[in-house]
């Protein structure tokens, strides 16, 4: 591994050292500045939550170029719309669904809903609008515990979880 550079300040670009022994330069152009090259260790992160970023930077001031890293967090997993709606049209919420009289209300709150959905599955999300559609789709339903606790896993495992809430 090279312990210097050079900074060509024509080009402002980093080129390797000339020499393999890593004494100076008999000669060298001016426009050429000779840097240290400074590595900073790979720091210890959890891969499953972030990932490292190099970062190299000359800094002509102290004649050196840093090698550092950046621990960055990883983006949030996407919202899998379509995997939510088909496993609730198979969940126990959804039979409960199918098992409460019609009314006008219900009818228009689930056109509602599955109007926001598939907007949302056909890449046309608009948050707000799902966030109402579901708030307005439970308000026509009496869930029991098992049924609350069961949209709200299938809400964590499809990611929903991260925007949307199942009460006002």
């Amino acid at each position: 591994m090279k312990n210097f550079a050079l900074f060509d300040s024509e080009t402002s670009k980093v080129l390797d050292y000339p020499r393999a022994d890593e004494e100076p330069v008999q000669g060298l152009d001016p426009r050429y500045q000779v840097l240290r090259v400074v590595r900073q260790e790979r720091p210890n992160y959890d891969k499953s939550t972030h990932f490292l970023r190099e970062i190299r930077a000359v800094d002509l001031a102290a004649g050196e170029w840093r090698w550092t890293w950046e621990v960055v967090e990883l983006p949030p997993p996407p919202l899998d719309y379509q995997g939510f709606y088909f496993a609730l049209l198979s969940s126990n919420v959804y039979q409960g669904l199918l098992a409460v009289p019609a009314t006008a209300e219900l009818a228009r709150a689930l056109a509602v809903f599955v109007s926001a959905i598939q907007d949302c599955m056909n890449y046309r999300e608009n948050q707000d609008a799902m966030q109402n559609a579901i708030w307005l789709l439970l308000g026509q339903m009496t869930l029991s515990d098992a049924q609350l606790t069961e949209l709200g896993e299938l809400m964590q495992q499809y990611k929903l979880n991260t925007i949307y809430r199942l009460q006002p």
